[in-house]
């Protein structure tokens, strides 16, 4: 008996070892507010912008016009990271990936307006620029960080 205790350091540290155990808070499962905030602002600001954009390079396939259809898959490719980001964060497994496809969808909203696609409507500028830009705030936010890293910390 005194070897095992002597190699595990003694009853008082199997006594530290059972109530640093015990004092441990569990990790929650379920995601802080901000972290669903995040997810469906994702997907609503990234949504329309796909859609869109498929929807114009179908037409220009109708057209022949390749170069319309690869350019509209780019934002379908950023929805697609988007949902991704939305499945990894509400797992509890990352952040980061949320925050890119928001910056992505966010930077051809953007370039949109740059360009004079709608110059015109202020109203859906703001629509579509405010879903990624909420989503890229509320998933960096240090609550929804330290929520990931604890889920991530627990797994081991």
């Amino acid at each position: 008996m005194a070897a095992v205790l002597g190699r595990a350091g003694g009853l008082r540290a199997a006594r530290r070892r059972y109530r640093a155990a015990m004092t441990e808070v569990p990790v929650r499962k379920v995601p802080p507010i901000p972290a669903g905030v995040a997810a469906l602002c994702g997907l609503l600001g990234a949504l329309p912008v796909a859609f869109f954009a498929v929807f114009v390079g179908l037409l220009s396939l109708g057209y022949e016009d390749w170069r319309g259809a690869v350019l509209g898959a780019v934002p379908a490719v950023a929805f697609l990271v988007v949902l991704v980001g939305v499945v990894l964060l509400l797992a509890g497994r990352s952040w980061k990936v949320l925050v890119v496809g928001a910056v992505a969808t966010l930077a051809l909203v953007l370039y949109a307006v740059v360009d004079g696609a709608a110059e015109d409507d202020l109203g859906s500028i703001v629509t579509l620029a405010a879903g990624p830009a909420l989503a890229a705030v509320f998933a960096s936010l240090p609550q929804v960080r330290a929520w990931v890293a604890a889920r991530r910390a627990a797994r081991g």
